[in-house]
């Protein structure tokens, strides 16, 4: 261990000092004297469709303090500070009460959809119905990574809040991290165009990562299983009772990590995703990991998606698993380390399989 540690410093020091002497210099001037270190600049989510909707006015920057506990004590929330929505007003309840507030630590707030489509138009736009009326959903943004614009006959759904539709420059898996200028909220949900998830587990994972704003949390969980005939690492999907990572195929991540996996995240690592059109998924739990030195949240029992009528997905080819082998140690000597760790617990809500009075309800009649 003491060696992947100086191995992974060294690597650190050399790119973060060495590479660059005057960026250097100027970044320890500006430490001496107190200025703050440049923004980055966000990705550009120029809608397709940008003549038939208001624009609104874009939300810049976000505050890394976000993500760390509550600074407030509990009773600031009935004691004049705004934002909050406790539960039954302070009085707690079952479900009855709990379906109609987001209680919690943190304010009030919403998420946004970002959904990767690649010529699939009817599994969209199917994806897309079935959104229609979920609480809490700011927005849906479309990465449209298809290589023409959308069919002008294309019969977008009416869902209760605004479909973004941003046509990529090219056709890259990377797309779905892209720190859209778009996304006024601090949650983002990642969802394929053909994920199947129900409304009750989109607010229950939406609430599990409202408490862990740090981490990943998702539904289908993965792991990394040790190959000790051939000392490497391979991918696992099998059902398990440790997990290591879970599928941003659906999953709620800070938007601050979409700035480290734009700008931040080394380029080889990209560079592999494109390489292989396969693996952002696992470069995603690879850095989150590695920044906060967690592993990720499972959320419900799921372990896959069934898309009915879709076409077969990438994931059934037996390439796509020797591509995911290969992604995780080449992440793992881009690292230094292996920066993924181990779970042994997945998120239920509190009232799960509890058994309650009659005339009270359950969290969540199936989590």
């Amino acid at each position: 261990s003491d060696l992947f540690y100086l191995k992974r410093q060294g690597r650190l020091i050399l790119q973060e000092y060495f590479e660059d002497p005057i960026n250097t210099g100027i970044h320890i001037v500006r430490e001496r004297i107190g200025l703050p270190p440049p923004d980055f600049p966000e990705a550009p989510s120029i809608s397709i469709f940008n003549e038939t909707f208001k624009k609104g006015i874009m939300e810049e920057g976000v505050c890394l303090l976000i993500m760390s506990l509550p600074s407030l004590p509990t009773e600031a929330k009935f004691l004049g500070s705004s934002g909050f929505r406790p539960i039954n007003e302070g009085t707690g309840g079952t479900g009855a009460e709990f379906s109609r507030a987001l209680g919690g630590n943190a304010i009030n707030e919403q998420f946004t959809i970002v959904l990767l489509t690649y010529e699939r138009e009817q599994v969209l736009i199917n994806s897309l119905s079935r959104l229609y009326g979920l609480p809490y959903l700011n927005k849906v943004i479309v990465v449209w990574n298809s290589p023409g614009l959308p069919p002008e006959d294309l019969a977008w759904p009416e869902i209760g809040v605004e479909i973004l539709v941003i046509k990529a420059e090219k056709n890259s898996l990377n797309n779905r991290f892209q720190p859209f200028e778009a996304i006024q909220t601090e949650a983002v949900l990642s969802i394929d165009d053909d994920a199947h998830l129900r409304h009750d587990e989109i607010i229950f994972g939406f609430r599990v990562w409202r408490e862990n704003r740090d981490r990943l949390v998702g539904f289908p969980g993965r792991f990394h299983a040790w190959d000790s005939l051939h000392s490497s690492w391979n991918y696992n999907s099998n059902y398990s009772c440790e997990l290591s990572m879970v599928l941003t195929g659906a999953a709620f991540y800070h938007k601050y990590y979409s700035y480290l996996y734009t700008y931040e995240m080394p380029q080889a690592i990209r560079s592999k995703v494109d390489e292989y059109m396969n693996c952002e998924d696992l470069a995603m739990n690879f850095l989150v990991s590695h920044v906060t030195r967690k592993p990720p949240v499972k959320v419900t029992s799921r372990w896959t998606f069934r898309c009915p009528g879709c076409p077969v997905s990438l994931s059934e080819d037996d390439s796509h698993f020797i591509e995911r082998h290969a992604c995780i140690n080449f992440f793992k000597e881009v690292y230094g380390y292996m920066p993924l760790l181990y779970t042994q617990y997945r998120a239920d809500s509190v009232l799960f399989k509890t058994r309650i009075p009659p005339d009270k309800q359950k969290c969540f009649k199936f989590i």
